[in-house]
């Protein structure tokens, strides 16, 4: 067992940096051996005919990695090259190499990884340094790309979600009415009239907490509050009222019990859905009055993207949550929101996880023309 130990400290990374349902996949000749170090964790092989990881994803393979393991891959720069779209997309969360693997081509992957977007770390002498250039030492050590939705939660660079006074000018988007989607109390109003936009519209599904809601912004004449569950079609659905009435959904919690446990299902009622356009025109509302689509609605979210596919159109902007893992039985994944919103000409432009691995908020923004 003696190539084991160069690929100790990209255990100890794991262990820190991934809950135990995360998975690995590992690429190169030795990646067999990761089934045993990976200690129960899930750890995918490609077949070494694969004609790489973009290929391999989409038909049999996850179409978004946790962590990749580089090992006795030969050329890791032609991995990356069939990673190409996975790494544009940042679907490949954490990335790690030995810098024996880089062939003599280190700074090669240091500019490849850096041109997606990802931050570069090395592991050495039992610290994790922040490389903005690879080192040029000859201390070797384990090497570690991170995507840029992990750093605020990993690295303390700041703390919360998206501030969108910063974000939405960096992205050209100039908000002149927002409907949020899964409002719980209308949190996020503050953060909207910060960015210059007072003109909200506010949708809560729990009758309860829209009580609340509704008192918050009574006599607030730039704000709309409706009570209604938003989803893919008009009928009828159980939702699930949590203790923490943030996690409460049209969807039944799976992965999110395991996440929080301290976070239970209080009781189960049942709610008339309806699509986000019968919502708007039954309560003769302007679609053209608003161009930014906020959705927060646990796991629901690519079902009301699903029904208000005639709306997208209309928005330059949308602000969604995202899983990366399943939270709620039948919730759609961050790949299938980039399907939706990527068909109907958004690009991903930013995304945050700064509480957990497993979801985060994403914003898209209409392609330019």
């Amino acid at each position: 067992m003696q190539h084991e130990t160069p690929t100790l400290p990209g255990l100890t990374l794991q262990k820190a940096f991934l809950p135990p349902e995360a998975t690995l996949v590992a690429v190169g000749t030795d990646a067999g051996r990761w089934t045993d170090l990976a200690a129960g964790r899930a750890c995918l092989a490609p077949p070494s005919s694969s004609p790489g990881l973009d290929a391999w994803c989409g038909p049999v393979g996850p179409r978004h990695i946790d962590w990749l393991v580089l090992d006795g891959c030969g050329d890791a720069l032609a991995v990356l090259d069939g990673a190409a779209d996975l790494l544009r997309l940042r679907r490949i969360d954490f990335l790690q190499f030995e810098e024996a693997e880089s062939g003599g081509q280190l700074a090669a992957l240091y500019a490849r990884l850096q041109a997606y977007g990802y931050s570069l770390f090395r592991f050495a002498d039992r610290n994790l340094e922040f490389r903005a250039t690879p080192p040029a030492d000859g201390r070797g050590g384990t090497h570690m790309a991170v995507a840029p939705r992990h750093w605020n939660r990993l690295f303390a660079r700041s703390q919360g979600m998206f501030r969108y006074k910063d974000l939405f000018p960096r992205h050209g988007v100039a908000p002149r009415g927002i409907i949020h989607v899964g409002a719980h109390e209308g949190e996020e109003y503050v953060n909207y009239r910060e960015a210059g936009c007072s003109r909200v519209l506010f949708v809560e599904a729990d009758p309860a907490t829209f009580a609340t809601l509704q008192t918050r912004f009574a006599g607030n004449g730039d704000v709309v509050c409706l009570n209604a569950a938003v989803s893919d079609r008009v009928g009828r659905a159980r939702f699930s009222r949590m203790s923490s009435r943030q996690s409460s959904s049209l969807l039944e919690p799976t992965g999110h019990l395991t996440v929080y446990p301290h976070i239970t299902v209080d009781e189960i009622i049942e709610l008339e859905t309806r699509t986000l356009p019968d919502l708007l025109t039954s309560n003769g509302l302007v679609p053209g009055d608003f161009n930014v689509l906020a959705i927060d609605a646990q796991g629901s979210e690519y079902r009301i993207l699903n029904g208000c596919r005639s709306l997208l159109p209309r928005f330059d902007a949308v602000v969604i949550e995202v899983s990366y893992a399943e939270l709620y039985e039948g919730s759609g994944l961050a790949a299938d929101v980039d399907d939706i919103l990527f068909a109907h000409g958004f690009d991903r432009v930013a995304e945050t996880s700064p509480y957990h691995h497993s979801w985060g908020d994403a914003l898209y923004v209409r392609r330019p023309g």
